[in-house]
């Protein structure tokens, strides 16, 4: 018989898994050099696998720390896991799968299973945290429901205001489409997900392109009002709809840098989207998009900067914080070197390049 805890992966749920595993990886040892205590809240843990055995998103965070070829757990750092889930059965079967995979955890990695819902377990947590006047550890908080409710942006922007803390929400765009063109007397949580009550004005839109850039720019805006780096990956279903979005946000670009990489290894064409039908099993040839892409971002640099002097690090944060290759812009530079669109740049060793525009 089946288990009912449990159902199949889909595609973009696995592409999903990917990003997070690759920015967890860099996120994890960048957080472990500066800090006594990190976080990794995953706020709709489900039961931690699916059918074939698959790892969930707790156990791909565990792993990642776990088997880092760092050895982070040996460094004097507390490592906490505080996994929300709602339904009972899941979070019992989240335990097993945790005890199955790793019964004997070090002693510094603190693994916590929360039986109840995301808003009001976060709001908790948080209100004792204020209570004391203590500080939120550095926190990565994902934040993947299955719809639309539960989701309070003004939790969302708490978690966000204290230092170091960054979120990874799945913003489910097709049960919010459906919803927007209809009258519904949940408009309540609407109000609660924008933080606004702007988001009616989409019922006024017949046009679906025109709707999905409204909402998204909505929340994105929304976002940006608690963080300074905001970034949506579109995730596209076998029948070609947007299922929905992932948004990152933080305020700090280094984090905004590590999670633009981590999108770029699973759409490595630099349009933040996967498609079930078209990507899944893909094998994208890296090496030739980086030679296409850095040459085009290449351009956008002469058009914004030619006739100027800017600093290096300048340069490399507008092309981590507008572009869509963050780890390009050194290339970037080089093959402007070798034409004749030359910029002046003052680099960390005074690299100046003389300038023949």
């Amino acid at each position: 018989m089946a288990d009912p805890t449990i159902w199949p992966k889909e595609p973009h749920t696995d592409a999903k898994h990917r990003i997070l595993e690759a920015y967890l990886k860099a996120w994890f040892p960048i957080l472990a050099k500066y800090n006594r205590r990190i976080i990794y809240i995953d706020g709709f843990a489900g039961p931690g696998t699916y059918e074939k055995g698959e790892m969930g998103s707790p156990l791909i965070a565990l792993h990642c720390l776990l088997s880092h070829s760092l050895e982070l757990c040996q460094k004097n750092t507390e490592f906490a896991f505080l996994f929300i889930e709602k339904d009972a059965e899941r979070a019992k079967k989240l335990e097993q799968k945790i005890t199955e995979n790793y019964p004997n955890c070090p002693k510094n990695v603190i693994i916590k299973v929360y039986n109840g819902e995301f808003e009001s377990t976060m709001t908790e947590l948080l209100n004792g945290i204020e209570e004391k006047n203590t500080n939120l550890a550095p926190t990565f908080a994902f934040i993947d429901p299955f719809g639309y409710s539960g989701l309070p942006l003004h939790l969302i922007k708490r978690i966000l205001a204290f230092s170091h803390c960054e979120v990874f929400i799945n913003f489910a765009y097709e049960s919010i489409n459906r919803f927007s063109e209809t009258q519904d007397s949940r408009e309540r949580i609407f109000d609660k997900l924008f933080d606004t009550e702007e988001w009616q004005k989409v019922r006024n839109f017949d046009n679906v392109e025109e709707r999905n850039r409204e909402l998204t720019a909505l929340y994105t805006k929304q976002l940006k009002t608690g963080a300074r780096y905001v970034r949506s990956f579109e995730m596209i279903n076998n029948s070609g709809k947007v299922t929905y979005y992932l948004y990152f946000a933080t305020n700090h670009i280094k984090g905004f840098e590590q999670m633009k990489t981590a999108m770029w290894r699973v759409d490595p064409r630099g349009s933040f989207r996967f498609a079930d039908t078209t990507d899944v099993n893909q094998s994208f040839l890296l090496s030739f998009e980086e030679n296409t892409k850095f040459k085009e971002q290449a351009e956008i640099i002469f058009d914004l900067f030619k006739g100027k002097s800017i600093i290096q690090k300048k340069l490399k944060d507008y092309c981590i914080e507008y572009t869509a290759f963050p780890t390009l812009w050194s290339n970037s530079l080089k093959s402007l070197r070798q034409t004749s669109k030359y910029l002046w740049i003052i680099g960390k060793e005074k690299d100046h390049i003389p300038q023949n525009v």
